[in-house]
């Protein structure tokens, strides 16, 4: 089988979110074509959304009903909440209908961070009796309580749609519990292609399009190469706000994209010594890092200055608390090359 994901197998049904593929296992029966697949995915994730409609209860759990022959109910089609993305995969542009029942009231999840969600997935299958169309839904998966997964180890469509929303707020209760509220909440509706295309299961047929309903409670920045750097930051130029719609930046080119590169320059010098910076507190020196972007506002409380962000390559004198006293652009400057990107600014920076 060709093009596969990452998986993580493990006892239980938390693996079906994650691909079983492999570039070097071997299949009986050669994968079908991805367009092929594609153009009878939509097709019928598309029949779905005209015959069935959706009802949701107060914690945004929705139930799909078929609407009956002469039925008025409206159909997933036809609501305001149903929405369209469009994502380039397999040469082939995919077109990803998803529900927003509720965008969120907090942060945006990135492809590359940690989402603490709670979901169900199904699979629909239709059957067609003396012209009459009938669809059964197979559940093959849900978490009532919010687990962590990483969206960057999931199957593609995860990554697509859950950047979409926002995570919400919690309550600590007094009895250890949390209370989520405000959170994203909504359906995704994904071809096979970006789900497990041909590795079927017991519960998941191969090529078979999924539902997957959804609520996003919270997020964790990543950090994967450990370098200092959020991952979020790595992964494409943050001015770019499609840049999540796009492959990693690979700064080298060496082949491993910035955000798992601990050298992303490939200067010989690793990204988390050129971002960082030595001070002097009560006479002790201590080193830490510059942040992606400096703070708006100095902290009086600290005895360095935290406007500052990654620098540029500095040459230019220090002052007497053992600062930087460059031009501030070399600071904040949102479009400057920082240095850690940049081969040429080699230590020692002062």
């Amino acid at each position: 089988m060709k093009s596969f994901y990452k998986i993580v197998f493990t006892f239980g049904f938390l693996t079906t979110l994650f691909s079983c593929q492999n570039e070097d296992s071997v299949s009986l029966t050669p994968d079908r074509p991805y367009d092929e697949v594609y153009a009878e995915d939509i097709a019928e994730i598309e029949d779905f959304l005209h015959s069935h409609y959706v009802t949701v209860d107060a914690e945004y759990n929705p139930t799909f009903t078929q609407i009956p022959d002469g039925g008025t109910q409206t159909p997933i089609w036809d609501m305001p909440e149903l929405d369209t993305i469009h994502r380039k995969k397999h040469d082939i542009t995919y077109v990803i209908y998803y529900l927003n029942f509720r965008e969120g009231s907090g942060e945006n999840i990135t492809r590359v961070d940690s989402s603490f969600v709670s979901y169900k997935g199904f699979a629909f299958n239709k059957t067609t009796t003396d012209g009459v169309d009938t669809y059964t839904q197979t559940v093959f998966d849900q978490k009532q309580s919010p687990i962590w997964l990483s969206l960057d180890e999931v199957i593609a469509g995860w990554s697509y749609v859950m950047p979409l929303f926002k995570t919400g707020t919690y309550i600590e209760m007094s009895d250890g519990s949390i209370t989520f509220n405000d959170f994203g909440a909504g359906v995704m509706f994904l071809p096979s292609g970006l789900a497990y295309f041909s590795s079927g299961t017991l519960s998941i047929p191969s090529y078979a399009p999924l539902v997957f309903s959804f609520k996003l409670h919270n997020l964790r920045r990543r950090d994967h190469d450990q370098d200092g750097i959020l991952s979020m930051y790595e992964y494409g130029n943050p001015l770019d706000e499609d840049r999540f719609k796009k492959d990693a930046i690979d700064t080298d080119g060496d082949g491993r994209p910035d955000y798992i590169d601990v050298d992303d320059d490939a200067d010989g010098v690793l990204t988390k010594v050129e971002i960082s910076f030595t001070y002097d507190d009560g006479g002790v020196t201590k080193t830490k890092y510059y942040p992606y972007h400096g703070a708006l506002v100095d902290d009086p409380a600290t005895p360095y200055d935290d406007t500052y962000g990654i620098p540029r390559k500095y040459t230019g004198p220090l002052n007497s608390s053992n600062r930087p006293t460059p031009l501030p652009i070399d600071f904040t400057d949102v479009n400057r090359l920082r240095r850690h990107l940049d081969n040429t600014a080699k230590p020692p920076f002062e």
